[in-house]
């Protein structure tokens, strides 16, 4: 039997009022726990909207290409997602037999040069990341996995939190993913409430 392949995305991100206009430069880090064909367990990781990129959400910067602060909601202010393109919405594809669990981080990324300055201090691993370069790292006991797109290994997992510039977590969620369907993350983080919306199906 064929393997399922499983599309997870972005749908919507609210964040608090009050949360200081400094801090309202938003990267996720995502963590998906699923089934392979082979039927191991594994988790697979993703960086929105990308290792070079933030949703910028300071209204004084509002001439960013990257601005996305959309209108307030009560005591949060809404992600604008008619800034964020397609391809920025996709948190993953992975290819598998079922999907276990998610985890959000929210991070206030340090806007310049972040990137840079990691890249120095990791040489060659970090252009092998950018560049999906698998073929040169080894397959040790079959951890490389089906998803399309994605950091595999746990390594690969460090790293790619590191290099997403986690400076300060602002929030974390998690949700267990039974079936596909749309999915809301909520809850409690610095400076107030914070919502994530999602959707997982079947392509």
């Amino acid at each position: 039997m064929a393997a399922i392949t499983w599309e997870l995305d972005l749908t919507g991100f609210r964040f608090p009022a009050e949360l200081p206009r400094k801090r309202a430069n938003f990267r996720f880090v995502v963590d998906l726990r699923y089934v392979t064909k082979r039927g191991d367990h594994t988790t697979e990781h993703a960086v929105l909207p990308g290792l070079d990129r933030w949703w910028e959400c300071d209204p004084e910067r509002s001439d960013r290409q990257e601005y996305a602060r959309g209108e307030v909601e009560g005591d949060r202010v809404l992600l604008d997602m008619s800034a964020v393109d397609d391809w920025d919405r996709l948190i993953l594809l992975v290819r598998g037999d079922a999907i276990h669990s998610i985890q959000f981080k929210v991070f206030d990324v340090n806007r310049p040069g972040t990137l840079d300055r990691i890249r120095k201090g990791l040489g060659d691993v970090v252009g092998s990341l950018l560049g999906r370069a698998r073929s040169g790292l080894p397959d040790v006991a079959g951890v490389f996995s089906d998803s399309l797109g994605s950091a595999a290994t746990d390594l690969e997992s460090a790293l790619i939190t590191r290099l997403a510039g986690a400076d300060r977590l602002l929030f974390r969620g998690s949700a267990r993913l039974p079936e596909p369907g749309d999915y809301v993350i909520e809850g409690r983080g610095e400076g107030g409430a914070y919502r994530i919306d999602f959707a997982l199906k079947t392509v």
